[in-house]
């Protein structure tokens, strides 16, 4: 008798993970649905950053664009008028430094950046969302569902969590917080979203002269 309590408590413990998987899988695909067909987007958002060496947090406004089209591109920027501006088209990244007139380029693949992870831009479809990361689980709160990942490949090595903020009444992305290996953390909050955005000309080919080429 004792053996068969046993065995139903852990059928009802198996049971019970199997239902958690399955509504942690239908809230991500319920996400990845409002990425679909948004081929251009644009995000003003506000990004909030611990690092292990300081004390204090620091904030910097910023700007994102995606676009979805062709080979992939990705531009994102900080500060008015930018610091630091970091473009992704294919597989290379362009990171530029304006107010000490430098740039670097590098492949994404050999990149353990934060912005080598999030260049790779948001997924759209259940089989990419696999394909970049493994699910550790959705926790759900009064708002927001936060979908804890953990990127595979380069784009993991330095994230311990990635996770994807989700909205509860639109399935929206709203942020994205980070967990580093080495103790720092970033929190980016989207206060503007624009979808099917028309993109600048020369937002993703930045004119260059005058800079230098450098390793930062």
């Amino acid at each position: 008798m004792l053996r068969l309590t046993v065995i139903l408590l852990i059928l009802g413990a198996l049971g019970a993970d199997l239902a958690r998987a399955d509504m942690d899988e239908v809230i991500v695909k319920r996400w990845l649905a409002t990425n679909v067909g948004v081929d251009t987007l644009k995000i003003e958002f506000t990004q909030s950053r611990q690092l292990t060496s300081l004390k204090s947090v620091t904030r910097q406004n910023g700007v994102l664009w995606v676009d979805h089209r062709g080979e992939g591109r990705f531009r994102w920027q900080t500060g008015e008028p930018p610091q630091t501006i970091v473009i992704r088209r294919g597989g290379q990244l362009l990171i530029v430094r304006p107010r000490s007139k430098k740039y670097e380029r590098r492949w994404t693949k050999e990149s353990r950046s934060s912005m080598a992870m999030l260049a790779e831009g948001f997924p759209r479809r259940w089989e990419e969302f696999q394909r970049k990361y493994r699910l550790l689980g959705v926790k759900s709160q009064s708002k927001t569902h936060r979908i804890d990942v953990q990127p595979l490949g380069s784009a993991g090595r330095g994230v311990r969590v990635l996770t994807f903020v989700i909205g509860n009444g639109n399935g929206r992305l709203q942020g994205i917080d980070a967990m580093f290996r080495d103790g720092s953390s970033q929190q980016i909050a989207f206060d503007k979203v624009v979808t099917k955005v028309p993109l600048p000309t020369g937002l993703f080919s930045p004119d260059l002269t005058g800079y230098q080429a450098t390793k930062f």
